[in-house]
């Protein structure tokens, strides 16, 4: 889990959701792993790490 978290933030893209994502290339993009970052404690610490198991409602319809 702790590689899985260090790729998607040094190497993931911003999700927009204040964290970075890990997506498979494929068309469309599939979203792999999500971190959120930023917790009351301070705006640079981890707050969750998941496994996204489904892809997007969004990403369904997008255009390759």
């Amino acid at each position: 889990m702790d590689r899985k978290i260090s790729t998607a933030i040094w190497s993931g893209e911003p999700s927009g959701r204040g964290g970075f994502s890990t997506y498979q290339n494929t068309c469309p993009r599939i979203e792999k792993f999500r971190t959120i970052i930023g917790t009351p404690a301070g705006t640079n610490d981890l707050l969750t790490a998941c496994k996204v198991d489904q892809p997007a409602v969004a990403s369904a319809v997008a255009r390759c």
